[in-house]
């Protein structure tokens, strides 16, 4: 399982470049603190970027200052959080007499192809997900066997996940505790349930480890709290966040997002669902397996409720999901009856369907209205040609593992139909790597720095993190924004008058004035204004495929 779940992983990990979204912020900023930045006050293109706390951007900047600046190793603490958290479910399913769960839970995890490809990505969600289920996990232990030690390591496990993601792992957490608390406290009284809850020395130990960063931020830098908690946290659940640029979405948007997260495991997991026998007990395994379902709605309904919506908010809901239903197909198959024999033939056809339903997808490619549509939105023709070879081997894991369940063997069946996970991943990283020019400034550094000398100052026209965020980490150490429309630097820009990130027209008239070599990145979408603006008469240009670069080399010295 963990080797499985390694390769879905790692393999290729550094191929495709830092994309021009999140990634490139984060990493840009983790870089920063890698070569002497603040540690306590994250920076993005040198002003204060404070949406979220700074944990993840430790931990990159220290698998820099370890292995080197590059794709891998900035993926490298998310994609380590996910894997952990695989290892933690087989170790759970150790500590509650559930080993077959916890192996299914973590096979599940570690290869269901949506929660794959977002741990391959810098986001904060992995390393989030990995502290905020080891916090869930010692929080049931601790109520089901009325330790208080467990609850204490819990503290400390989401105080971690307040770190990486905010005071929302926190609220997550303890709406979570509410609910079993007042719906279902098993042998619990109520009111000794939330003494309990409110161990002073969990209270004292999550302080300790949370609080820190916060008062430093707080004394630091002006504006922190109200950005940081109300505008930040409150703001995007009610989406009256400044500035808006979160995403929106009808109450259903989370629907489809889980069935891709899921992927190939969808039709083994509605098997599980429709089939294995409804757990029973008062046993530690059987309240987890509560508590894990439970927890699943609470996270669906919560973030359904919010404004803000993103696709890998409820990432924690594909191990809750898998670990539920691998204790009822454990409970199934101790339960040795006519319904437990059969269900690893449905279980094989679960897989034999996902085998279908991906050659039947293929075949629909060769209509000329399809094939049109994928080469027309981004697809490569070479990628394109590389379907087959992709949907066969997805195919063959299915058909192998699916006949394998058939004949009931089912830990065999399961590990050769999660093969498919890494083929798909594979797929993904070449056509990243195909698609460099598209989602990277990778090939745009490397040209513009075999023209231009090493002290060039950089710009760019109106825009910063559509589309050139990832200059930075490609070697610009700064990119002056003119006339700038971030939403992400907003608040970094807004009242200092010291910084020089935001400018207008003036700063590039004045680099030209000074003879200074300087270079104004510049997207096509934008080119109609920047043409319009007169600025680039005189310059040089270097066209490339979603933007051009004008450039001056400066005074002959």
């Amino acid at each position: 399982m963990l080797l499985i779940a390694a390769a879905s992983l790692f393999w290729r990990l550094g191929a495709a470049p830092i994309r021009d979204t999140n990634e490139a912020l984060y990493a840009s900023i983790a870089l920063a603190m890698a070569h002497g930045g603040s540690w306590i006050i994250p920076h993005l293109d040198g002003v204060p970027y404070i949406e979220k706390p700074p944990l993840l951007y430790w931990l990159m900047a220290l698998s820099f200052k370890a292995f080197g600046a590059g794709a891998w190793q900035a993926r490298l603490p998310d994609a380590l959080a996910a894997w952990l958290t695989v290892l933690g479910c087989i170790v759970l399913g150790r500590a509650v007499s559930a080993p077959l769960a916890g192996r299914f839970a973590a096979l599940v995890t570690g290869t269901a192809l949506g929660y794959v490809l977002v741990a391959r990505y810098i986001l904060f969600d992995p390393l989030m997900v990995f502290f905020w289920l080891a916090a869930l996990a010692l929080l049931v232990l601790a109520v089901e066997r009325r330790q208080r030690a467990w609850l204490r390591a819990a503290a400390v496990a989401v105080a971690l996940a307040t770190l990486t993601k905010g005071p929302e792992a926190l609220l997550l957490l303890g709406l979570v505790a509410l609910v079993q608390l007042l719906a279902a406290p098993g042998a619990w009284k109520r009111r000794e349930l939330l003494k309990f809850y409110l161990d002073p020395w969990a209270i004292a130990l999550f302080v300790l480890v949370a609080a820190p960063w916060h008062l430093a931020a707080l004394r630091i830098l002006p504006g922190f709290g109200w950005f940081f908690f109300v505008n930040e946290t409150i703001g995007r659940f009610l989406g009256t966040r400044i500035p808006d640029d979160f995403h929106h979405g009808p109450w259903w948007y989370y629907g489809p997002k889980l069935l891709i997260g899921f992927f190939q495991w969808t039709p083994l997991l509605a098997v599980l669902a429709a089939f294995a026998p409804r757990l029973h007990g008062d046993d530690t395994a059987t309240a987890s397996a509560r508590w894990a379902r439970n927890t699943a709605i609470i996270l669906t309904i919560f973030f359904s409720s919010a404004s803000d919506k993103g696709a890998y908010y409820l990432l924690p809901v594909v191990p809750l999901v898998a670990w539920w239903l691998g204790l009822r197909l454990q409970a199934a198959l101790r339960a040795g009856d006519d319904g437990a024999a059969a269900l690893p033939r449905r279980l094989g056809l679960g897989a034999l369907l996902f085998g279908m339903a991906a050659l039947g997808l293929w075949a629909l490619t060769f209509t000329p209205p399809l094939q049109a549509e994928l080469l027309r939105s981004g697809l490569p023709a070479a990628q394109f040609g590389w379907l087959p070879a992709l949907v066969i081997g997805v195919a063959l894991a299915a058909f192998i593992g699916g006949a394998l369940l058939w004949s009931r063997r089912l830990a065999l069946g399961l590990a050769v139909f999660s093969l498919s996970a890494v083929i798909m991943v594979d797929f993904s990283a070449q056509l990243a790597v195909a698609k460099t020019a598209e989602i990277s400034q990778k090939q745009v550094a490397g040209v513009m720095h075999r023209l231009l000398p090493a002290d060039t100052v950089w710009f760019s026209w109106q825009t910063f993190e559509d589309h050139d965020a990832s200059l930075l980490f490609y070697g610009v150490p700064h990119l002056v924004v003119i006339d700038s429309a971030s939403e992400d630097l907003w608040f970094g820009c807004r009242d200092d008058r010291r910084q020089n990130t935001c400018v207008d027209e003036d700063a590039l008239l004045k680099a030209r004035a000074e003879g200074k070599p300087f270079a104004v990145w510049v997207s096509r979408q934008r080119l109609q204004s920047w043409q319009a603006s007169g600025l680039a008469h005189g310059l040089h240009s270097q066209p490339f495929k979603d933007s051009v670069v004008f450039y001056n080399r400066g005074a002959k010295r």
